[in-house]
């Protein structure tokens, strides 16, 4: 089986995402994060502030835990694990330091609650990875040569010719768009689109003769 490809964007977002080990958020850090944030919602409209935006920030609070799991299932990460704590943990600090009656830490849940919002919609359609996709200049922009047989992958480009038998990969898995092989702590990824539709089971069937499929595969 011979076949060429080159990469898309969006092939390479989601090998990129499936490449980055994903810590998923505990239940307990879930459910507690879920309901401080209520608590800033309703804070917020106990303190006589604007109640918009409290009402705003307690809809977030039950749709959050929703929310971070649509984007575990994506595998995007939320990087904002230490910033909430951090947010509310100093902005307390400086309340009862200065003694301010009305609790200045609010504020800063709603800054935080939608600065939250934009990045996970920024990671939904890759935004902040346009750049590194613009500046590669290896396999991801390449037209790549992959030639099946029965003892390995050969894979040729421009620049780079690979040779690798069966036995070097340890597992393999597939997504929607991509076959993915598993090899040490790298995987190697071909988009499914190259394949004719024939060609999807032959190639599934030689990866299974061959290489361990993943538990959830």
């Amino acid at each position: 089986m011979r076949l060429q490809y080159q990469f898309t964007f969006k092939e390479y977002l989601e090998a990129s995402r499936i490449s980055t080990k994903l810590v998923s958020l505990s239940k307990f850090e879930l459910w507690t994060r879920a309901v401080v944030i209520a608590a800033g919602g309703i804070a917020y409209i106990v303190a006589g502030l604007n109640p918009l935006w409290g009402y705003f920030i307690i809809g977030f609070s039950i749709c959050y835990i929703p929310l971070v799991k649509f984007v575990e299932r994506r595998n995007i990460r939320s990087r904002d694990r230490s910033l909430l704590w951090s947010v509310i943990f100093l902005q307390m600090r400086f309340w009862f330091k200065s003694g301010i009656a009305a609790p200045s830490f609010i504020p800063w849940f709603l800054m935080w609650t939608i600065g939250q919002l934009l990045y996970w919609i920024f990671e939904f359609f890759g935004i902040f990875h346009l750049r590194s996709w613009r500046q590669k200049t290896n396999i991801w922009h390449e037209l790549v040569t992959l030639q099946v047989t029965e003892s390995g992958l050969e894979l040729e480009t421009t620049n780079v010719s690979l040779n690798l038998k069966w036995k070097f990969y340890s597992h393999f898995s597939e997504t929607e768009n991509l076959f993915i092989i598993y090899f040490s702590d790298f995987q190697h990824f071909f988009p499914k689109r190259a394949f004719k539709p024939e060609q999807h089971q032959a190639f599934r069937e030689f990866l299974c003769s061959n290489i361990v499929p993943a538990l959830n595969s």
